[in-house]
């Protein structure tokens, strides 16, 4: 790979991005008409049907961050992705921190370690801990997950699948997108702007997921019937004076 193709797949990714945000609305506008028609049975396909848009989404944001300009070397991207190779998702992401703070020189010794360890929470949580539910749907197991060699069924993995949801699917992308944001900063400014942004940023993205981690998909539904409560009071507040000067008229 060069610069010229590592630009390509930069902008290809980015483009792919939007597509896919797009596709996570639409789902999730579907979830929510499904959700208040009480169709569980349509629920449960549709949050199947937006995990893979999560795993798709969580690829996509990975590869263009490792691909942007002015970041990585490119022998750095090539180890990044030889560690996925040769292990997983979250061996690249671990090698991806390992190289990115290798750029802070000009801090004391403890710094560094407490910055990969906060980094290295995000990925277990984020990244880590879902990644085999995320194989498992990506792989077809919807219903009933099976163990690595699939020879035997998983029984703590098909009780994670049954209770999947669209609140948990938000908080994963939700977390990918803080740690992203993160090493952004780390690769594209090691020696000033990450100094000066790390920790107001590192609180922002743990404080919004402590407060996303707390929501339940019993409140988006009380959340969504408000709503629906509202644009119906609305409609008929506006109506109404409308007919009654139609009729003074």
């Amino acid at each position: 790979m060069d610069r010229r193709q590592q630009l390509e797949v930069f902008q290809a990714q980015t483009e792919n991005l939007r597509v896919l945000e797009r596709g996570w609305k639409h789902i999730k506008r579907g979830i929510h008409r499904d959700l208040l028609a009480n169709n569980k049975a349509s629920v449960e396909l549709q949050t199947k049907v937006l995990a893979l848009a999560y795993c798709a989404w969580s690829e996509a944001a990975f590869s263009k961050l490792i691909h942007t300009p002015h970041c990585f070397e490119l022998d750095e991207i090539r180890q990044i992705k030889a560690a996925g190779e040769r292990g997983s998702i979250v061996s690249a992401w671990e090698k991806c921190v390992a190289l990115a703070l290798r750029k802070i020189q000009s801090r004391n010794g403890s710094y560094v370690p407490n910055v990969k360890q906060e980094l290295n929470r995000l990925i277990k949580t984020y990244i880590e801990t879902p990644s085999q539910l995320r194989n498992k749907v990506a792989h077809g197991q919807w219903q009933v997950a099976l163990n690595s060699k699939n020879t035997a069924q998983n029984p703590d993995l098909t009780a994670s699948l049954a209770n999947l949801d669209l609140v948990k699917l938000d908080l994963l992308k939700k977390g990918c997108e803080g740690l992203c944001l993160i090493v952004e900063a780390l690769v594209e400014s090691p020696e000033k702007a990450f100094h000066r942004d790390y920790w107001p940023l590192l609180c922002q993205v743990k404080e919004q997921l402590a407060t996303a981690s707390q929501f339940t998909l019993a409140q988006k539904l009380q959340l969504l019937k408000k709503k629906r409560g509202l644009a119906g009071d609305i409609t008929l507040s506006s109506t109404g004076p409308a007919k009654k000067t139609a009729r003074s008229g």
